[in-house]
């Protein structure tokens, strides 16, 4: 009887071990969760964000159109204090602050992690694959009609400088800073969106401001969509 026991035993083991192979179940990689990001740059003398809309401090002074200086330590008092009282010749400067904030307070709302497909810096390379409307509205332009890319639909787009989380380039006699604002799952959906704003001006004339879009991609190969606009 052992030497019959001895010669099932491989056999039993093989089909142990086929057995197994067949119910193990492979799990699919993780998918790769980033935290939400905020550019604190944007803030003068602002080292962290903290935990809440609440915790966001900082120092700023605008020209008022009576004559006096107007001061805001915080976004809650942009968002109260409204456009009257700032000077005709800040407002841009202004404009910008409220930006800012506006980028904030999705940052605040969103999760605190979400699956990203977004590479980790924000270059040339990823603004020319941006949407065409990807552009500042500079009013009467009309943007329906833009398909493809932005490298696509701007052919003679030229970089002028690039850094991690900004590229300024020109196009058809505008200069525009684009600038990444902030990082987070905005419309919760599960995917990381990108806050980005557009500082501009035209070459040659006076005329600057600022205007911001947010983008979702939803996959490795997916395009970058468009989510809102200013």
């Amino acid at each position: 009887m052992k030497p019959k026991t001895l010669l099932c035993t491989p056999f039993i083991a093989s089909l142990f071990g086929l057995c197994a192979c067949q119910v193990t179940n492979i799990k699919p990689k993780e998918e790769n969760q980033e935290p939400r990001w905020y550019n604190v740059n944007n803030f003068e003398n602002l080292d962290s964000m903290g935990g809440s809309y609440y915790d966001l401090e900082f120092d700023a002074t605008y020209s008022g159109t009576d004559g006096e200086m107007v001061k805001v330590k915080n976004c809650l008092e942009v968002s109260s204090l409204g456009d009257g009282k700032i000077s005709e010749r800040e407002f841009a400067r202004w404009d910008l602050l409220k930006t800012d904030c506006e980028a904030a307070m999705r940052f605040y709302n969103a999760p605190k992690t979400a699956v990203s497909y977004w590479p980790s810096i924000f270059d040339l390379s990823l603004l020319k694959m941006l949407p065409s409307t990807s552009i500042p509205y500079l009013g009467g332009q009309g943007l329906d009609n833009r398909t493809g890319n932005l490298a696509k639909h701007e052919s003679n787009l030229t970089l002028i400088e690039s850094g991690n989380h900004s590229v300024k380039v020109s196009y058809d006699e505008m200069v525009v800073n684009y600038v990444e604002v902030a990082r987070g799952d905005f419309n919760r959906d599960g995917y990381q969106d990108l806050f980005v704003r557009m500082d501009w001006y035209i070459e040659g004339t006076f005329g600057d401001g600022n205007d911001w879009v947010v983008f979702t991609k939803i996959s490795p190969t997916a395009a970058p969509m468009m989510l809102w606009r200013k």
